[in-house]
């Protein structure tokens, strides 16, 4: 303690609090982080279970900031329906009053020091000794956490129980009470916790240096200010984590507002009902009390909400169609998700580039027409070398998001993910380089005043026709993988025998016309690129469906119409 200016040790204390959040925050998501990823994209079925959801993971982790970056990942990655994921955030709001309960109960009824002093040091020890066990090292984190919150605490309560002594704090008294809810918002916004300032509010109140009235005013306040987090983090985000944004302030404002007008006056009469005498617990009872209210008033309006946020930012900023720019890598399962989206773009893209290659419409396609706006992205080049010159700047793109999500900490199955999609990202660039490689020999065949050479461009372009159609069905379609895999293996059987059959034509043309002779070679290897590029896009389809999982719109219907020269 600091015995010269006593009063400091709250300041301190405020320091040490904040940083012992930020450790058990950090080790508890070393060690839950791949459950809890799980959990939240497994319990969000429907509103309720997505209320639920947030008020229990927010209560057992005491991080609201936790579970809102997982929500705004995983609902940036489509993971969980808009909806939803208000609903998570919105149940985060009950299950951080936990923290003042726990406090209010244990905080201010023992000495606080005692216990904090013997975690630290054991805590420390271990932190400095198990780096290389991780499970070992992570629950060191958590208990070094618990232990700065614990002393952090003490210090703010010695801090704050000397004020009085020192100095005349009728200054802080006497206000009106939207004095205290402004302090409230503020305070809560420089310092980006509103447990910090609960545990400021107790420790004032304890002291006795505000009143009860006062007190609950100032946790209002610190609820409201609480979404500025959440805003902060969403501004230049995508739509989604500003929707996410905006639900969180409106919500809050709405429920902050009505428990300062229409709650707050009758604080005096409810504490009587409940037979409550003490004026901590009279504190966190009524925390808790206003958010469990707003909860059970606004949960019958939870999808009418959500929608309306939906059709207010409609009229806005479009959301970026690159996921890769919406979700974190932070965050593994979504990030993982993301890339796996941005792949399966890409494959398509270079099928249709492939059409593009030959002069034909990809867009025709009645499954690309009937698609999504995301898949459709991968056809609306008007040519092959635009469309090649964006495939490569993606694979750009995915390499440097992939490094990021590599220096995540990674299970071996999602290791094992990420190099796939690595693989698959070089066959499709790969497929449509050999392709690039051969464009002028191409336009040759195409334009050559010698119908053996056009009728040459006629068979690959035919050929082409088919397989790439067939290709594109079975990315878009509804299939199973087997079904995919034993289709792959036929068009490569045909490509093979394509191959053949374009070698035997050049070579019967050789043979009927021995001047023909000079331009074989290249048609040789006009041949040859053909099959490579097509062999190698069929071993990037193989790839994708061999991988964890498949991701695409539902509805979706392998129905396809035929292609038009341009």
């Amino acid at each position: 303690m600091i015995a010269s200016v006593p009063e400091l040790n709250f300041v301190f204390g405020l320091g040490i609090f904040l940083l012992g959040m930020s450790q058990l925050e950090h080790g508890i998501r070393r060690l839950s982080d791949s459950r809890l990823r799980h959990w939240l994209r497994t319990s969000t079925g429907t509103p309720l279970s997505s209320v639920i959801t947030g008020t229990v993971s927010t209560a057992l982790l005491q991080s609201s900031s936790m579970v809102s970056l997982l929500v705004l990942a995983f609902a940036s990655a489509g993971l969980i329906p808009f909806v939803n994921s208000v609903g998570i955030i919105l149940g985060a709001n009950l299950g951080t009053t936990l923290t003042g309960w726990l406090v209010a109960i244990f905080g201010f009824k023992l000495s606080l020091e005692v216990i904090a002093l013997p975690l630290m040091g054991i805590s420390a020890y271990f932190l400095a000794i198990s780096k290389r066990e991780a499970q070992l090292h992570s629950i060191a984190i958590v208990v070094f956490g618990i232990a700065l919150l614990l002393f952090g605490l003490d210090l703010m309560k010695s801090g704050m129980e000397s004020i009085p002594e020192r100095w005349n704090v009728d200054v802080l008294q006497g206000h009106y009470l939207i004095f205290y809810l402004l302090f409230g918002i503020g305070i809560t916004f420089l310092v980006q916790s509103s447990s910090a300032v609960m545990m400021m509010a107790l420790a004032a109140l304890n002291a006795e240096i505000i009143g009860l009235p006062e007190a609950v005013a100032l946790v209002i306040g610190a609820d409201l200010g609480t979404t500025s987090t959440t805003a902060l983090g969403s501004i230049n985000g995508s739509s989604i984590k500003r929707k996410l944004a905006f639900a969180h302030f409106s919500y809050n404002l709405v429920v902050d507002v009505a428990a300062f007008v229409f709650l707050l006056p009758v604080l005096p009469a409810l504490t009587r009902l409940i037979a409550l005498s003490d004026p901590l617990f009279t504190l966190v009872a009524f925390h808790s009390f206003m958010n469990a209210v707003g909860l059970i008033v606004f949960l019958p309006f939870l999808s009418f909400f959500a929608g309306l946020i939906d059709q207010l930012f409609l009229r806005g900023k479009a959301q970026p169609s690159n996921l890769l720019d919406r979700v974190t890598p932070d965050v593994v399962d979504a990030a993982l998700v993301a890339l796996r989206s941005t792949v399966e773009q890409i494959t398509l893209q270079a099928a249709c580039n492939s059409l593009r290659f030959f002069n034909l419409k990809p867009e025709q396609l009645k499954i690309v027409e009937n698609s999504s706006k995301d898949v459709r992205l991968g056809v609306t080049h008007q040519d092959f070398s635009k469309g090649y010159e964006d495939l490569k700047n993606q694979e750009g793109e995915i390499i440097a998001y992939s490094i990021k999500i590599q220096k995540q900490p990674l299970a071996p199955n999602e290791i094992d993910e990420l190099e796939k999609m690595r693989a698959i990202t070089r066959h499709v660039v790969f497929s449509n380089k050999s392709l690039k490689d051969i464009l002028q020999d191409l336009q040759q065949l195409r334009y050559s005043t010698s119908p053996l050479m056009h009728d040459l461009y006629d068979m690959h372009k035919q050929f082409q026709k088919k397989t790439y159609e067939s290709v594109i069905e079975l990315l878009l379609g509804d299939h199973t993988k087997e079904f995919v895999l034993e289709e792959l293996v036929d068009i490569q059987k045909a490509n093979d025998d394509h191959l053949n059959k374009a070698n035997l034509f050049v070579q019967d043309q050789v043979s009927k016309e021995p001047s023909a002779g000079a331009a074989a070679s290249i048609q040789f290897n006009t041949n040859r690129e053909i099959r490579h590029a097509l062999k190698t896009l069929i071993k990037a389809v193989e790839l994708l469906v061999d991988s964890q999982e498949r991701s695409r719109p539902d509805h979706i219907q392998p129905e396809f119409v035929g292609l038009t020269e341009s």
